[in-house]
């Protein structure tokens, strides 16, 4: 199988690449950089996020998972455009390339996020739900508006808070944690959707393969905790109290209009992985936890 990626230089996709690899898979990685590769499976080629470069090939599968991250600044105007243009633009030169081509992929694989259904909802939601309409849920709306328009099964990736010590917001959490500084954020009640990194990069193989799977799927646990249940949660994996609470005014001060990625979240259910028929290796976050600090 002959797989392009985008993003792929990241923490899920550094994952998803050994994945892939190990079972020989030849992977083409698209970088913002000039990178070479000593692995013979993998191969780089420098884009510019916008469009293809030249003489690309043909791909069996492509999968996107370009997009600067949520959490690294204050949401300014200019921040905000930022994070739209760099999911929307490699979106559309991934839909390009798929339409454009004489032989499209089977599937494309295009990355979004729990945060499609905003950040501030009190009811259980699964695929089906309607989406919030808060900023997240807005660039979320307009990601996958561009992803879905693509001339092949395409599977849109509504991804939680991935578990994983390589990267994501596993290692900042345990190390405030490990200081004793750990807590509840607002009041704790908020959905905290999560999923362990190997559940992560099991699912979207998992999509890729399984040829009944398409439009949206939710990669989040079947386990719905609020955020207070998390922070006990990972507060007793590492034998650290859980004593503080930050209030809402407080983020608000300290993040800005970004705060409610801290005092928001949304109870989500994995219901097209489950009606899939996918086995969680993690379903629960206590073994998830545990798995993260015996590694």
């Amino acid at each position: 199988m002959k797989v392009l990626i985008t993003g792929g230089t990241g923490f899920i996709g550094q994952h998803l690449v050994q994945s892939l690899t190990q079972d020989e898979h030849t992977v083409t990685i698209l970088s913002r950089s000039n990178r070479t590769s000593k692995n013979r499976y993998v191969s780089y080629r420098q884009w510019d996020g916008r469009s293809m470069p030249p003489a690309i090939g043909l791909y069996d599968v492509v999968v996107n998972l370009a997009g600067a991250s949520i959490a690294d600044d204050r949401w300014t105007d200019d921040r905000k455009r930022e994070l739209v243009k760099s999911r929307i633009h490699p979106t559309q030169a991934c839909v390009d390339f798929i339409n454009n081509s004489p032989n499209p992929p089977k599937v494309f694989i295009s990355s979004s996020a729990v945060g499609y259904y905003g950040g501030n909802r009190e009811e259980v939601v699964s695929e089906d739900s309607a989406p919030g309409d808060d900023f997240m849920a807005e660039v979320c709306k307009k990601w996958e508006e561009v992803g879905s328009t693509a001339n092949c099964r395409t599977v849109l990736l509504r991804t939680g808070v991935v578990l994983g010590n390589e990267g994501g917001a596993y290692p900042l959490m345990s190390t405030a944690y490990k200081m004793f500084l750990g807590g509840k954020f607002g009041s704790g009640k908020q959905g905290f959707p999560w999923i362990h990194i190997q559940d992560q990069i099991g699912a979207i193989r998992y999509c890729i393969e399984k040829e009944g799977i398409e439009g949206p799927v939710n990669l989040v646990a079947p386990e719905v905790v609020e955020q207070k249940e998390f922070s006990r949660a990972l507060a007793r994996s590492l034998g650290r109290p859980d004593p503080f609470i930050v209030p809402k005014f407080g983020l608000d001060l300290i993040f800005g209009e970004r705060s409610i990625l801290f005092w928001g979240g949304t109870k989500v259910l994995p219901a097209a992985l489950k009606k899939g028929g996918y086995a969680f290796s993690y379903p629960a976050l206590k073994e998830a936890l545990e798995s993260l600090v015996g590694d």
